[in-house]
């Protein structure tokens, strides 16, 4: 049994897999095993892998036959099943470590009897090797300490981190008791689960506050370069640590981090939808927000240090204003012009919504004299009638509007009677 195991796991990396091997191969911590586990690839990769593992007999080569749907969750599950080492790390199969890296990383864990160890990371973009810090650098700032107690505030300031689990040691018995594993489905950000289950378990962390991998970027094929829907299945990961934080009782003490996970993800895959996918997203979006009260988002924005644009766009999903969420994530100029706002939500949300909207600006138009203004306008018999006159346009044939609800109302029942017609029609 070795002290610690290393999984590596690959997928149709046939130019990387090679320095890969060979920077785990260096590693100056000797009792090591490697388990090489690939994921069916289709070029040479099991073959340089099978190659490789040959002339060391530290390597073990688990070449899976086919290739599993969404992540690398099959994969590292199966390392983690074959392990042995008392502590056990990962590695990208199209990543390289420096030397000293486990050696490290154990070292720092054994001297604090720490449950994980974490060390920085830098980016290596594919093609032109340059190396940038992670979007989650500036949080080291915060940290000064070699070891940390995992309480529950602690525990929430390493949460924020990027989930990545290639730059940390974990002791096996824990993910052993708390039967720790990657959750396998055809999505991708498995270890986003993973990173929470495995800290919210943990009594403490030891950090060692130095570059010690290098995670390549913008390689063809890699999940991060993907720019469509399938960006979409990171919040499927929400309901998964939701169900596993309610099982434990602790949804109270991490709902907030977790909402926050969740907005986070929001601001970078927003960012990246084209215009023909956001309604999509934003209807992934809205169940999750209705799990939490309007105060536990606002504290969520508030704690994660979110900005204007990040506010209104979780108040639009929490409020399901489509229109208004998807003139947040528009390249155009916002626009003051009622106008341009009530044919804007009329594309986008449709005459229900928009109604409801008119109203509520009625209200306020109300509350705020502007009726009074209004009648003035047209008394002085003024021909350049503005957007907020077209605006009490509306307002004006709000009855309609709601005569118009009170029909597709009666359309939707009858559509659900006779929907409902037809499943009792279907065989069991």
């Amino acid at each position: 049994m070795a002290e610690v195991s290393i999984i590596v796991t690959t997928y149709n990396i046939e130019d990387y897999v090679e320095q890969s091997l060979a920077s785990v191969a260096a590693q100056t911590l000797s009792d090591i095993e490697v388990l090489v586990v690939d994921d069916g690839s289709s070029d040479s990769t099991p073959q340089k892998i099978a190659d490789f593992c040959a002339g060391d007999p530290r390597f073990v080569p688990v070449l899976l036959e086919e290739n599993s749907p969404g992540g690398v969750a099959t994969a590292a599950n199966a390392g983690l099943d074959r392990a042995t080492g008392t502590w056990v790390g990962f590695v990208d199969g199209d990543d390289y470590v420096e030397p000293t890296m486990f050696e490290k990383l154990h070292s720092a864990a054994l001297t604090h009897g720490a449950d994980l160890a974490m060390c920085e990371y830098q980016e290596e973009v594919d093609g032109t090797g340059e190396r940038r810090a992670p979007a989650d650098a500036h949080r080291w700032a915060q940290l000064s300490d070699p070891h940390y107690v995992l309480d529950v505030p602690t525990t929430h300031t390493f949460l924020r981190f990027i989930a990545v689990p290639w730059r940390k040691l974990y002791r096996r018995e824990l993910l052993e008791r708390e039967s720790i594993r990657f959750p396998v489905s055809d999505g991708f950000f498995e270890d986003n689960p993973f990173h929470w289950f495995a800290l919210v378990s943990a009594d403490s962390i030891a950090v060692v506050p130095e570059v010690l991998c290098y995670h390549r970027v913008a390689r063809a094929g890699q999940t991060m370069a993907t720019a469509d829907e399938r960006l979409f299945h990171i919040f499927h990961h929400h309901d998964t640590i939701h169900t596993w934080l309610a099982s434990r009782g602790l949804l109270d003490l991490y709902q907030i981090p977790l909402l926050g996970w969740v907005i986070s993800q929001m601001e970078w895959i927003s960012r990246r939808t084209p215009p023909e996918l956001r309604r999509r997203l934003f209807d992934i979006l809205v169940p999750i927000f209705g799990e939490y009260s309007e105060q536990t988002i606002a504290r969520a924005l508030q704690e994660n240090n979110k900005g204007a644009a990040t506010h209104r766009l979780a108040k639009a999903v929490a409020k399901r204003e489509f229109g208004s969420f998807a003139r947040c994530l528009s390249t155009r100029p916002g626009s003051d012009n009622p106008l341009v706002t009530a044919a804007f939500h009329l594309r986008h949300s449709g005459v229900r919504h928009t109604a409801s909207l008119t109203r509520r600006y009625a209200r306020n138009a109300i509350a705020g004299g502007q009726v009074a203004s209004y009648a003035n306008r047209i008394r002085s018999r003024r021909s350049d009638a503005g957007g907020r006159d077209v605006m009490f346009g509306l307002v004006v044939i709000e009855k309609r509007l709601a005569r118009m609800e009170q029909q597709l109302d009666s359309v939707e029942r009858r559509l659900a009677s006779f929907e409902g017609g037809r499943d009792g029609d279907r065989p069991a």
